[in-house]
């Protein structure tokens, strides 16, 4: 499931990404194109307009020097006057010839003129080149010059052949292809990489929770097992039905516990939402508190003892009946592990704006390596078996703390034993 769901996110970015890269690459690549042909028309306007001055100011033209110019520009040229070709022209190979005449159709019928009388005007130097496609499928850049001196006219045909800028481009339009490829596999090869990055916390997610509910379901199979187990035996003996009913009882109320705190914790930050706010005296409300865990404290054969600051503690907002939750989870853990007639202390603290519960025990402590652990759900400690205790305690301890926005630790009490601190804001965080 997982790997399908990488899968997924992997395709959709790739081709997200792939989609932009191709976009971006294609409009590099006729940026580069055009930049290549336009240097290329510039060059071959460049060369006409060198043979039209020469022409004109010298009136004569050698053909080494016309021959070395054509072959450096790969243009091939054609020079007539009153509509005769000029010996160089004329001494042309037949395929030259046979282009160039073409050439010379073709620029008559663009231009609107008759080479073989003399024109009504002149073609200026800025005039448009066009193309020809010759008979054996080439492409060529084909312009004309004309010039008028009375009753005398020249024509200069000139045509460029477009293979090497038609090569040239297929080379870039290939090489943009291949780098896109290479840029998209890496792209990928990234987007996998970020997706599973991306996803673990998902998988991780998934592997606690399938821990949780078969550890949840284990746990809630041990009372039904119990309750079903005195149904049966208050139907056999109906003589024995109270005792039965009371064992039935009391494991109802323990599913009962356990299934809270199963939603509790399931409920994770939504519960935030539906906290009781309201703004309570902490001094005072440890005070009730102690008073009420007295009774217990005393059955289990300990003795509660509050101890406050000797300054005023800030008003704290909070849920009363979670923190009540809160401090009796702890108050229970420490009944739990410490000395029968020893006392456990309640105190409270204020520290940067912070108003900090503290439960002191003189038990056998928490291993610096447990310190964390205890907080995880379904964690018991070796040092305490008990068959009515699920290890759920300290997580819904640490939740209802995150709920309140504060934060739980153990640390050693001096003398032996662990002090539990759960500490709180005494401002109100919003969102």
């Amino acid at each position: 499931m997982l790997r399908n769901l990488r899968l997924r996110i992997t395709l959709l970015a790739a081709l997200l990404t792939g989609a932009v890269l191709a976009v971006v690459l294609g409009f590099d690549c006729r940026i580069a194109g055009e930049q290549y042909t336009s240097a290329r028309q510039d060059a071959f306007d460049g060369v006409v307009d060198q043979l039209q001055y020469q022409w004109e100011q010298f009136n004569q033209l050698e053909d080494g020097w016309l021959q070395q110019l054509e072959t450096g520009s790969d243009v091939l040229v054609r020079l007539e006057e009153n509509g005769v070709p000029l010996l160089y022209s004329s001494r042309r190979s037949a395929a030259d010839q046979t282009l160039l005449q073409a050439v010379r159709d073709e620029a008559e019928q663009y231009y609107t003129v008759d080479l073989d009388s003399c024109p009504m005007w002149e073609l200026n130097t800025s005039a448009p080149a066009f193309s020809l496609t010759a008979a054996d499928g080439r492409n060529y850049r084909c312009t004309m010059r004309l010039h008028m001196e009375e009753d005398r006219w020249t024509a200069l045909l000139a045509a460029q052949d477009l293979a090497v800028e038609q090569a040239y481009l297929a080379r870039l339009i290939l090489l943009f292809v291949l780098v896109g490829v290479a840029a998209w596999l890496m792209i990928c090869l990234i987007c996998w990489f970020v997706a599973g990055r991306a996803i673990r916390p998902v998988g991780e997610a998934m592997d606690r929770q399938q821990q949780f509910l078969s550890v949840a379901g284990h746990e809630l199979r041990t009372p039904l097992a119990v309750i079903r187990a005195n149904v049966g035996a208050a139907l056999q003996q109906p003589d024995r039905a109270d005792r039965s009913l009371h064992t039935i009882d009391s494991e109802a109320k323990r599913m009962g516990t356990l299934v809270d705190e199963l939603l509790l914790l399931s409920a994770g930050a939504s519960a935030r939402r539906r906290l009781q706010l309201e703004t309570l005296a902490p001094d005072t409300f440890l005070l009730d508190f102690a008073e009420s865990m007295e009774p217990l404290a005393t059955q289990s054969g300990h003795s509660i003892q509050a101890e406050l600051p000797n300054g005023e503690v800030s008003p704290l907002p909070c849920d009363s009946y979670r923190l009540r939750q809160l401090l009796t989870i702890l108050v229970d853990n420490a009944l739990r592990f410490a000395p029968e007639h020893t006392t456990i202390r309640l105190q409270i603290l204020q520290i940067n704006g912070r108003v900090q519960f503290r439960v002191v025990d003189q038990g056998p402590g928490v291993a610096p390596a447990d310190r964390k652990r205890i907080f995880e759900r379904f964690y018991s400690s070796p040092l305490y078996e008990d068959h009515h205790h699920y290890g759920l305690g300290l997580a819904v301890a640490r939740e209802l703390v995150l709920l309140h926005g504060g934060r739980i630790w153990v640390q050693d009490t001096p003398g032996g034993g662990a002090t539990f601190c759960a500490e709180l804001p005494c401002r109100r965080r919003t969102g």
